[in-house]
């Protein structure tokens, strides 16, 4: 190449940097987002929710990274080294109170932007297996999800509730492994707290027979709904996996989209904006199918306040009133 070009690159870089910094166009901001376990249902959403944002988006870029799960996300939406994350309900309204288990900090940094779908808790053995009821699974093993996420504080919470937390053998493993370990019984039971259908509990029992337990009775028996009103009864229905041939009475809880109180109000209202769009709705759907039929008027029903403050303009935006809790 010629002298004269490599003068002309250098003129260039120096007419370049001698600019107002306002001329020269700066990269959009990032927005950082935890989801979940690689697979689960928090990653598919969470991926999902990335591509949303960052299609022909010249406003902001969303950074996906996945994580433990929703206790993991509160931790770091609340140290900042996230911006937004999904989590569910309860362990929000848990850590708002400083009521987590094994954590007694409050995390009044982390607020709620929009409701995604609702997760059910599922107990789910062998067909073969001698526990046909909650009380039965004293003394045996159980794989309750992988520490730091949703699924294993919950099971915590429950199994306390009802009296067997200290009669059992907690197993933190993740849902596909715990699936293995099933089959060639290392394990008893497997907690699941996803939603449906539960892509493991489908794989499960596709391989072998299997059967669902019912946690509801044990749950009002025991106080648990009073002592946790974010949990609400709720039903698997017959056909849901191969084999169930019955309805099972359960509890959910709510997946939500959640941001650091620092977080600028217009980058939450921008991936709201994104999110629940006539296209961004059907394409949730079309991803995951608990998500499908989301629309604006369940959005807004997280159930946990107070709402971020982009989230309350986006609403107000919508036409929708805040709910109250």
């Amino acid at each position: 190449m010629s002298k004269r070009f490599f003068y002309l690159c250098s003129l260039f870089v120096s007419l370049l940097a001698a600019l107002p910094a306002s001329l020269v166009l700066a990269a959009p901001p990032q927005v950082r987002l935890v989801s979940g376990p690689a697979g689960g249902t928090f990653d598919v959403v969470g991926d999902t929710i990335t591509r949303l944002v960052n299609d022909k988006n010249t406003e902001m870029v969303v950074s996906r990274s996945i994580s433990a799960g929703s206790v993991e996300n509160l931790r770091r939406l609340s140290s900042g080294e996230a911006d937004l994350g999904i989590v569910y309900a309860g362990d929000l309204f848990l850590a708002q109170q400083g009521r987590l288990p094994y954590d007694a900090r409050t995390y009044d940094n982390v607020l709620p932007a929009a409701y995604l779908y609702s997760a059910p808790a599922q107990m789910l053995v062998r067909q073969d297996s001698d526990i046909e009821t909650v009380e039965d699974l004293t003394g045996k093993r159980v794989a309750i999800g992988g520490p730091g996420s949703g699924a294993a504080a919950a099971a915590q919470l429950y199994l306390t509730s009802v009296g067997l937390w200290d009669h059992i053998r907690p197993d933190y493993t993740g849902y596909q492994e715990a699936v293995s370990a099933l089959a060639h019984r290392y394990i008893d039971a497997i907690w699941l707290f996803a939603a449906l259908p539960t892509p493991a509990a489908t794989h499960a029992a596709q391989a072998f027979p299997v059967r669902l337990l019912d946690l509801q009775g044990a749950g009002d028996a025991s106080g648990f709904f009073a002592a946790y009103p974010f949990f609400t009864p709720a039903v698997i229905p017959a056909g849901t996996y191969p084999g169930l041939d019955r309805d099972i009475s359960t509890f959910s809880d709510r997946a939500l989209l959640a941001a650091g109180a620092r977080v600028p109000e217009e980058a939450v209202r921008e991936v709201l904006r994104k999110v629940f769009s006539a296209e961004g709705l059907n394409r949730l759907g079309e991803k995951e199918p608990s998500l499908a039929g989301l629309n604006k008027q369940q959005g807004v029903q997280t159930r946990v306040r107070p709402l971020h403050p982009g989230a309350i303009t986006f609403w107000k935006e919508q036409g929708l009133q805040i709910p109250a809790p």
